[in-house]
């Protein structure tokens, strides 16, 4: 069976983009899967993340730039992989379409706020007219019960935005995680940021059982 691909996407940095997108490929590697991530971002945050520590080092990752996203995941394609993951720049760009094109399932995280908002619906609207791959919010740094979260989830669910039934939260666990080049499925495996990362992890494979949505003709609305 393809390896399924998923594509963390946004036009807009600081997300919470390259943590849920490395923490969900060290969860599916640590449970058997054979992960493989593709690091389109500039920044590099996933291939640095790796490089600081070893609980992550048999996680096969490469860097790709716009002409070599599509090159990474036929590579990872040929391995017989069961996840490919890709990380996207925070920015419109020809690495992220390409990405949005091959993708399997598109992963937007954004922050409770209204700005990440509606930068997260224009960054659905683009990969709407790239494919008909399903597509879901994912709220990220949130703390619980707080009414800015409510109410984003709220807004998203009363615009048809499908955000994900889980959502992570704003953790120490996650930063001292990535100090120590892990996560918190291997860094504290049974503290509430791991549990929060399993349940994302189920509801993504849930999500990767859907069908695409059937084309859109042109001349039907969005």
């Amino acid at each position: 069976m393809s390896a399924k691909i998923i594509s963390f996407v946004t036009m807009k940095g600081g997300s919470g983009k390259s943590t849920s997108a490395m923490c969900l490929g060290a969860y599916w590697q640590k449970s058997g899967m054979k992960v493989g991530l593709i690091d389109a971002d500039p920044a590099g945050t996933l291939v640095r993340w790796i490089a600081a520590g070893t609980d992550l080092a048999e996680i096969p990752a490469v860097t790709a730039g716009p002409d070599s996203v599509d090159t990474g995941i036929d590579d990872f394609l040929a391995r017989g992989l069961d996840r490919i993951i890709i990380d996207t720049p925070g920015f419109q760009s020809e690495a992220t379409d390409a990405a949005i094109r091959r993708a399997d399932l598109l992963i937007i995280p954004m922050r409770p706020s209204p700005i990440d908002y509606q930068v997260a619906v224009d960054s659905a609207e683009h990969i709407a007219d790239l494919t008909t791959a399903p597509v879901r919010f994912l709220l990220n740094q949130t703390t619980k019960g707080s009414v800015i979260a409510r109410h984003m989830r709220a807004q998203m669910e009363a615009a048809n935005a499908q955000p994900m039934e889980v959502e992570l939260s704003a953790r120490v666990a996650y930063g001292e995680a990535a100090l120590a080049g892990t996560t918190p499925s291997y860094y504290q495996p049974r503290g509430a940021a791991a549990r929060e990362i399993a349940d994302f992890a189920s509801e993504t494979g849930t999500l990767l059982g859907m069908r695409r949505k059937k084309a859109r003709k042109a001349s039907e609305p969005v």
